[in-house]
Parts: C-alpha cells; sequence; structure tokens
C-alpha cells in the first residue's frame, strides 16, 4: 500500500484515548496463522493480501519491556515465515505476525471505527510523543473513517505498533 501499514483505530477500552491496534484475531478451526491473517486482513479491511518474504523472523514475550529476538527455530508451519512472534506468558501459545503486501484500498468492515495508513514517519511521532487524531490528520496523516471517531482523541500505540517501530528501524527497506 505505498509504504503505509493499515492499523484499526478506535476507542480503547476505558474511552479515554484512540488505540491503535493491528489488523488480526483469533484462529477459526484448523488455520494456519497465515491464513487467519489473510482472513482478518479482508474482514477487517477489504484487504487481499500477499504474503512477503521478512528479512529475519523475531520473537518476543509479551510481559517484557525487552526488544525482540532473533527466532532461530524453524517455524512450524510450512511456507510463510511471520516476521514477529509474540509468546504469551500467562497462555501456552504464540501469535504470529506477518509481513504482506496489498494493491486494494483499505475499506473499515462495519466492527472496525476507522484506519489508520502509517508511514514509518508516523508511527515514529505517535510513538515519540502523544498526538491526537486531528493533529495526525493535519500534519498530512491519511486516515479512512468508517464512523465518528473523537477528533480530540488522543492516539495510543498498542504493542504492535511499537513493534513494528523497532521492526522498521531494524530494516528501514520494508517500507519501499
Amino acid at each position: 500500500m505505498n509504504g503505509r501499514f493499515p492499523f484499526q483505530v478506535g476507542p480503547n477500552r476505558a474511552g479515554t484515548a484512540l488505540g491503535i491496534i493491528r489488523l488480526g484475531g483469533h484462529r477459526e478451526g484448523t488455520e494456519t496463522g497465515w491464513e487467519c491473517a489473510a482472513r482478518e486482513a479482508y474482514e477487517e479491511a477489504s484487504l487481499q493480501i500477499t504474503a512477503l518474504k521478512p528479512p529475519a523472523t523475531y520473537w518476543y514475550e509479551t510481559s517484557a519491556a525487552d526488544s525482540p529476538a532473533r527466532f532461530l527455530e524453524k517455524w512450524p508451519e510450512n511456507g510463510i515465515n511471520p516476521i514477529l512472534i509474540g509468546r504469551h506468558l500467562n497462555r501456552n501459545h504464540m501469535t504470529p505476525i506477518y509481513l504482506a503486501v496489498s494493491q486494494d484500498n483499505p475499506v473499515p468492515a462495519n466492527e472496525t471505527k476507522g484506519l489508520l495508513l502509517l508511514t514509518p514517519t508516523d508511527i515514529s511521532k505517535i510513538i515519540a510523543k502523544p498526538i491526537t487524531l486531528k493533529q495526525y490528520l493535519q500534519a498530512g496523516g491519511k486516515a479512512v473513517i468508517h464512523e465518528n471517531l473523537p477528533m480530540n482523541g488522543r492516539l495510543e500505540p498498542f504493542p504492535h505498533l511499537k513493534l513494528l517501530h523497532w521492526v522498521l528501524r531494524q530494516h528501514p527497506d520494508l517500507a519501499k
């Protein structure tokens, strides 16, 4: 999507900010991680995605503040390797996050309040200091809003956006 990364935006559970979260969800039936990611991207943003081979695969623990570490084992699902693997310490499973591309224009699904189409520069700004949705848009940020969102709502980066920021610092060529 022209060097942009689609992320969902909507009120956080407390209603105090606009959370920025990845497209994704839970596996259905016998889906692989990739099949789940592709289905969720389509369901949440009408994006048909094509997997890209990541330059490396990293893993992180969801409760740790450390930077991700290189994942050196063989990924158990054949074919498509994730770029990130989250290990949930309180749940005995891992969540893969894939690198993909789409030529489609994103369209938020009914349950998706809006989509931010983030460049690496946008991500850095959002991570660096608090900004509102209005400030993001006034600075040239792109969004597709499905529902009224408070323009003065503070954008709150959830962990996956912070992880993408870390990955892009390691591999800046991924945004091209």
